[in-house]
């Protein structure tokens, strides 16, 4: 843990004249993460979550013949185990007492600025490592794949078939719609999602904004309608999402399980060391995050 000492700010912030401490006057964008995720509060060290599969649809009964009894599939069980996250900031004591303008009584609040980024970077890390092997969930493929395994054995995908990712447009929105409505349960039959959200990186945010609010075709000069219009779809950007032509569809967060749980709310503290006299702040908070199934969902990494 670095020390703020005289030397390291050379006394700056202990001279008169300075008109404004510039580190503590940007306006923050607000977080988007828990208005994607389902937030939970949990008491326990793991939680988890079971999918459980469907059983297809009616057979047709003959007068007389007894009826078919089937049995649900039990599915994937996916764990969450919380992680702790910390940091803090230690003050000499010259430097605390001299400062001029509450620079040094400022690091508090800059350590809530700090667990909002992180929060956000662990939840956006998701969409990030969504395309990865490397990062798999509870049926041992990513988020966003093309070998999805249901309940029953079958596979589906919820990504473009292979090698027809492609960038943000009309014609591969369109597709994306497309293969999201034949996402299935367990049991093979077609599940009623709707996709919501069209989620894009900061850069997508004028391709975005064409496609779900123009109400004429905006890749056309014909006059031509934008059916997309009809479908009600908002746009959310996402500055924490690395992949600039990477862009994502996702159902309300009722019909997805994108799941972050809360096991310790974000806290603070702040103490004189006995033998030092430095002040020392810090801040901590506690929880889990991940994706118990990924119907709901659908992403591309783009071109």
């Amino acid at each position: 843990m670095a020390v703020a000492r005289t030397s390291a700010f050379p006394e700056s912030t202990q001279t008169r004249g300075i008109h404004v401490i510039i580190g503590y006057e940007f306006t923050q964008r607000a977080a988007v993460g828990r208005s994607i995720f389902n937030v939970h509060d949990s008491d326990q060290v793991r939680e988890h979550t079971l999918t459980m599969g469907g059983s297809g649809t009616f057979d047709e009964k003959a007068e007389g013949e007894a009826i078919n009894y089937r049995s649900m599939n039990e599915g994937f069980l996916q764990t969450y185990t919380y992680v702790d996250y910390a940091n803090g900031f230690e003050i000499t004591r010259r430097m605390y007492i001299n400062d001029l303008y509450d620079s040094m009584e400022k690091h508090g609040a800059e350590l809530g600025r700090m667990a909002i980024a992180t929060e956000e970077t662990v939840l956006a890390n998701h969409f990030n490592n969504g395309f990865s092997s490397s990062f798999t969930g509870a049926d041992g493929v990513s988020l966003f794949n093309v070998s999805h395994v249901r309940e029953d054995g079958n596979t589906y995908r919820n990504k473009p078939a292979s090698g027809n990712d492609a960038d943000l447009s009309v014609t591969s929105l369109e597709q994306g719609l497309i293969d999201f409505r034949d996402q299935r349960d367990g049991g093979g039959k077609r599940l009623q999602i709707e996709p919501k959200v069209l989620l894009t990186a900061g850069e997508g945010v004028f391709s975005g904004w064409k496609l779900t609010e123009s109400t004429h075709d905006p890749e056309s000069d014909k006059n031509t309608i934008n059916p997309l219009q009809r479908l009600n779809l908002s746009h959310a950007t996402w500055n924490y999402l690395t992949d600039t032509d990477a862009w994502f569809l996702l159902a309300d967060k009722d019909e997805h399980w994108l799941m972050l749980y809360l096991r310790e709310d974000f806290w603070t503290e702040h103490f004189y060391d006995f033998d030092t006299k430095n002040v020392k702040f810090s801040g901590m908070f506690g929880q889990s995050s991940g994706w118990g199934d990924p119907r709901g969902l659908y992403g591309t990494s783009g071109a």
